[in-house]
């Protein structure tokens, strides 16, 4: 499994699950800024939807975009040790603090089975006062403590063994690293932005590494900075 499970493919009729891929955007859509009498921050929740990448604006196989699909049902939910799940899995955002004001999630895979793409991300708002930085840093502090074998498991208890990598240097705002699915050529990458009030994660799955995910973080983060100078 990747963060999202195994690769899967669909044929004619019946979505024959090799694997996992997605949830929905808006799965976690609704704006849910009456959580708290707290201030606003600069990004709202209404914007989220420009933090997420667009279904089948991209091609890894010409010809074979990217789309927007559901299988959340079967994305990974547990891991052992448990602390270790963000890290190793995207299914419920284990990484991102519970009180956001909104979140919105999509995921995409372009089904080109054995040689899958799958880019899956979240993007969430916070209110005012979250600590960006802060954040980060307890990310960072995650990782590192999860250099091991990690155990993660979907709907199904079926356990697969999972390796992260460390932190690849960058960013400051941003936490970067790989992961490896024991016993099989599959490799994910995840990236955590933060900045302002808000956090958007991207990861990237295939065989070889041929989703460019520095080349998305890096847009995310500036269109992140963008959205941010506009309310100057």
């Amino acid at each position: 499994r990747s963060p999202a499970g195994m690769r899967w493919s669909v044929p004619l009729v019946v979505a024959l699950l090799l694997g996992v891929v997605a949830c929905q955007r808006g799965v976690d859509g609704e704006a849910t800024a009456d959580r708290a009498s707290v201030s606003a921050g600069p990004i709202q929740p209404a914007q989220l939807d420009q933090l997420l990448t667009p279904a089948q604006s991209l091609s890894v196989t010409p010809g074979k975009p990217l789309f927007e699909t559901d299988m959340q049902s079967v994305l990974w939910i547990g891991a052992d040790p448990a602390e270790c799940q963000g890290v190793v899995g995207y299914g419920r955002h284990p990484l991102f603090p519970t009180n956001y004001t909104g979140r919105e999630a999509r995921t995409q895979t372009d089904n080109q089975y054995p040689n899958q793409h799958q880019l899956l991300e979240v993007s969430a708002t916070y209110p005012g006062d979250f600590q960006a930085s802060r954040f980060l840093e307890s990310v960072r502090t995650t990782v590192s403590k999860c250099q091991l074998s990690v155990a993660a498991w979907g709907d199904d208890q079926k356990r697969s063994t999972v390796t992260p990598g460390p932190v690849v240097p960058g960013s400051p705002d941003m936490v970067r690293w790989s992961t490896n699915l024991d016993g099989d050529q599959w490799i994910c990458e995840f990236t955590v932005i933060a900045k302002a009030n808000v956090i958007s994660q991207l990861v990237t799955c295939s065989a070889d590494r041929s989703i460019d995910n520095k080349a998305l973080s890096d847009k995310r983060l500036q269109k992140i900075e963008e959205l941010l100078n506009s309310k100057v």
